[in-house]
């Protein structure tokens, strides 16, 4: 039996890089990776770390850990793209001018590499740090273009 912290990390580990939607699949997975989990203790997990259970756009739902919760809440109504299956991004989200990719910590230097090197219409540059990247989106295109452009060329998990 793994103890509780490492149920935590996993349970964080899981939801950021795979698209949950239900309890179930969470505690399917947790179960074939070793944990001895119930159902009750799952739920007090997921309220004690305040994973939000969303809604989307195809009427389903989405777990999400609550800094992507927080910026979908602050991001305009479609604005913010949920890249649950883009390899290292944990979110993107725009403003009126600006995109900001949030990715796992030591990543972000090398997405803004792939974007970089994807020579985009849409993008004219990129500046990272260790965990986000500002996206700067080139003349005549919007910044929901540049998003969407970024989620078809970012590496798929």
């Amino acid at each position: 039996m793994k103890n509780k912290k490492d149920r935590i990390t996993a349970i964080r580990e899981i939801v950021q890089a795979h698209s949950i939607s239900s309890q179930e699949e969470l505690l399917q997975i947790l179960i074939k990776r070793g944990y001895d989990v119930t159902q009750a203790t799952l739920s007090r997990d997921l309220k004690q770390m305040e994973i939000a259970k969303i809604s989307t756009r195809d009427g389903g739902y989405l777990y999400v850990t609550p800094d992507v919760a927080a910026s979908m809440k602050s991001a305009n109504p479609g604005h913010f793209i949920p890249p649950h299956t883009l390899q290292g991004v944990v979110s993107i989200e725009c403003s009126t001018v600006l995109i900001v990719v949030r990715t796992k910590p030591g990543y972000a230097s090398s997405i803004a590499y792939d974007i970089d090197q994807s020579v985009l219409p849409e993008v004219m540059g990129t500046v990272a740090g260790d965990d986000t990247i500002l996206v700067i989106p080139r003349s005549g295109y919007n910044t929901t273009q540049v998003a969407e452009a970024l989620c078809r060329v970012l590496p798929r998990t």
